[in-house]
């Protein structure tokens, strides 16, 4: 059978469309972004954890730079991403808001147009992964199997792993639809050039007793399987370790221990490309919903971080979001960076990592997760994503208490766009010695903290050693910079 031939660009086949360009020049076209650190969260390393609020094309840009400077370096040595995962907006034209009818993104580039907009992406994406990183790109049934082909391009057919099913359930199918009911996600899988991968595995309970189960006659629980490919000595050396079970028409078949606990069986199953047992966001805790749209399961990160990455690797998501991305890769120990444009969404990520302590462990699903946070930065792009004042208007009091010697905040009124009164207020943040230049946390207040104290905030004077700077956050992600004086 004759291949086909291939055409101007020397490739057998490609996705065509209007105003598509080389990767050459979509590298060559991209200035970076100059970024301004504008928070600390403890002190932090350059190339350490880094949350990202501009445009990610020049941001990514910025990234690869820092890559060549040898910023951006793994546990193990290797320069670049290990694991990057985005899920990207779904050219749905819509827009999303959160959970208060608060502006998240728009999600309005549809077509030829998000193609390339993710591809341009891509093409960056690829510069900054290690040799052995790989790339997870979250979609859904609209543009999957076009931005598959645009993937074989830029990372090449041969470095394609997986096409993961999320197959998360739980939305029934309309009596008129007409169509079968749409109740999963594509995750493309492609590596650089190698990849690391380790084997994920999940755990059934089955009641003793239930088919397919038996007891020997020390105890033990097993399940069994035929004798496949094992030769006649590895049938004998099993046999020694009491592995091997004898059918009633003498045929061998291997035995496999399972775990007890109480009345059930636990049985270790080897994950495939089809993941049925995770929830949508629908469906997770209260505790773990943040109230931004399109937030994803903690549980599906911490798959595909553990699946592809190991202890202090850097992780990647360049369309942040909610943060998932991030809360997983700090809670399995892995440097991650974040990148997104919406001020919600920072505002989001900032809160759910200051609440991580006594949240849900990923390694130990009965035990809480006790850390403490490791420190990291939030930049801004210099050109202006974010003003620190938009809007907001805030009523207080600074004053000291001499019998207690603290300083206390009253916040007595605040207003920001589209809302008044303290249901607006989200978060308050204090640095007890701004430095006039970058903020530095040393309080965190959330707003149920701000309720349960009737919004009074109380410090030791103690604790002030030069300016205090006070940031107020309203439910929308914007921000009051305001530089107390403490009378």
């Amino acid at each position: 059978m004759r291949r086909p031939p291939k055409n101007g660009n020397g490739k057998e086949y490609e996705l065509v469309y209007p105003a598509k360009e080389t990767g050459k020049k979509i590298v060559a076209s991209i200035e970076p972004a100059q970024l301004e650190k504008i928070k600390s969260f403890g002190n932090t390393l350059s190339g350490s954890n880094l949350l990202v609020r501009g445009e990610n094309l020049s941001a990514l840009m910025t990234l690869i730079k820092m890559k060549e400077k040898g910023l951006l370096k793994n546990a193990d040595g290797t320069h670049g991403i290990r694991v990057i995962y985005i899920d990207p907006p779904f050219a749905t034209n819509l827009a999303f808001k959160g959970r208060k009818n608060q502006k998240a993104y728009e999600d309005k580039i549809v077509g030829a147009e998000f193609v390339e907009f993710l591809r341009k992406r891509l093409v960056l994406l690829k510069e900054l992964l290690t040799d052995d990183g790989s790339i997870f790109v979250h979609l859904d049934w609209k543009k999957a199997h076009y931005v598959k082909v645009i993937m074989d391009e830029v990372f090449g057919e041969e470095n394609f792993l997986n096409d993961i099913v999320w197959s998360y359930g739980g939305r029934g199918a309309k009596a008129k639809a007409g169509q079968f009911s749409r109740n999963h996600d594509i995750i493309l899988w492609y590596q650089k050039k190698t990849h690391l991968f380790n084997q994920i595995f999940t755990q059934k309970r089955i009641k003793k007793g239930a088919s397919g189960f038996r007891e020997d006659s020390e105890g033990r629980w097993f399940k069994t399987s035929p004798r496949g490919d094992y030769t006649d000595s590895s049938i004998a050396a099993l046999k020694k370790e009491g592995r091997i079970y004898l059918t009633k028409n003498g045929s061998i078949r291997i035995k496999y221990f399972l775990k007890e606990d109480g009345d059930c069986l636990i049985e270790d199953k080897l994950i495939g490309d089809v993941w049925d047992d995770i929830p949508d966001a629908m469906h997770i805790s209260e505790d773990e919903k943040t109230g931004y749209p399109t937030q994803k399961p903690e549980a599906l990160l911490v798959r595909i971080i553990k699946a592809a990455s190991n202890k202090g690797d850097i992780i990647l998501d360049a369309f942040a979001g909610a943060g998932t991305t991030l809360v997983a890769a700090e809670k399995l120990g892995r440097a991650w960076i974040g990148i997104d444009s919406g001020g919600l969404s920072v505002h989001t990520i900032e809160t759910r990592l200051l609440g991580l302590n006594d949240t849900k462990d990923p390694e130990n699903p009965k035990k809480r997760y006790l850390k403490p946070l490791r420190p990291f930065s939030v930049f801004e792009s210099v050109e202006g994503c974010c003003e620190k004042d938009s809007g907001i208007k805030v009523r207080s009091r600074y004053l000291i208490d001499e019998k207690t010697n603290d300083c206390v905040i009253k916040i007595e009124g605040f207003k920001s766009a589209g809302a008044s009164g303290h249901e607006a207020l989200s978060s308050v943040m204090v640095d007890f010695n701004f430095d006039g230049d970058v903020f530095n946390l040393h309080k965190f207040y959330s707003a149920k903290e701000l309720r349960e104290t009737g919004y009074q905030i109380r410090f030791p004077l103690s604790m002030v050693k030069g300016e205090v700077m006070v940031i107020y956050s309203d439910i929308h992600g914007n921000e009051r910079w305001y530089l107390g004086e403490i009378v």
